[in-house]
């Protein structure tokens, strides 16, 4: 059956996110479509729109959800959340190498005079006040290296805010195909699409994780779709 179907996307630029830290502030776009048939993300609908021909005028209406607005709201947030550490994961290496060598760094400093006071007790066989001195001297010199070492931690934080930067609901021509899943009693009907614009049959979610999938388990009570690396989870 043709049917008309709604993506609530964000197309062409849907979420915003900042990165900051004291020293470097990035801002940057993620951008995806959501099927709200199927609650699959993300999916391509390929040059669809750029056919002009092909757009037709809609009154503006409220249409009912598919999926409640709040489990819709949630793979908004979970995919925009991906998108976002996908495109952080670059900079964030950067950012742990950059760290990982000043902390080196530090601990090479402070332990290095650490042992020379060290030496320094069992060359001249310090005794008494004088070696309590110096060993107080050592774990003043380890405080400061702890101190200094929560400094970099903090330099080398990364910390993201993100927001909504704009969204758009395409109503969109597929083709919507009913599919009886069946695991032992456990028997329901979900709805599989075909989409003409990039010529394949959109995959169905997983019902735990949230991915697309092709394969999947289904589970003994609601035949719920379950992703093969959910499953062995």
């Amino acid at each position: 059956m043709s049917c008309l179907e709604k993506f609530c996307g964000r197309k062409p630029s849907p979420q915003t996110f900042r990165f900051l830290n004291p020293f470097i502030i990035r801002i940057g776009l993620v951008s995806f479509i959501i099927n709200e048939i199927t609650g699959v993300t993300p999916v391509q609908i390929g040059d669809a729109l750029f056919w002009e021909a092909d757009r037709i005028p809609l009154e503006h209406q409220e249409t009912p959800l598919s999926i409640p607005f709040h489990e819709l709201l949630r793979l908004i947030e979970y995919q925009s959340e991906t998108l976002i550490g996908q495109s952080l994961d670059n900079w964030q290496a950067k950012l742990t190498r950059a760290r990982t060598r000043d902390e080196e760094r530090l601990r090479d400093y402070y332990n290095t005079i650490s042992s020379e006071i060290h030496h320094k007790i069992a060359s001249k066989h310090l005794m008494g006040d004088d070696k309590d001195k110096e060993l107080a001297r050592i774990e003043a010199t380890q405080r400061e290296l702890s101190r200094k070492l929560l400094d970099i931690q903090e330099r080398y934080a990364m910390t993201v805010d993100a927001g909504l930067h704009s969204a758009l609901i395409i109503h969109l021509p597929t083709v919507h195909i009913q599919c009886e899943l069946q695991r032992k009693k456990a028997k329901r009907t979900v709805t599989a699409v075909w989409n003409p614009f990039t010529k394949i049959i959109e995959p169905l979610r997983c019902e735990l994780s949230g991915e697309p999938v092709y394969s999947f388990y289904l589970d003994d009570s609601d035949a719920k779709i379950i992703s093969p690396t959910a499953w062995i989870r």
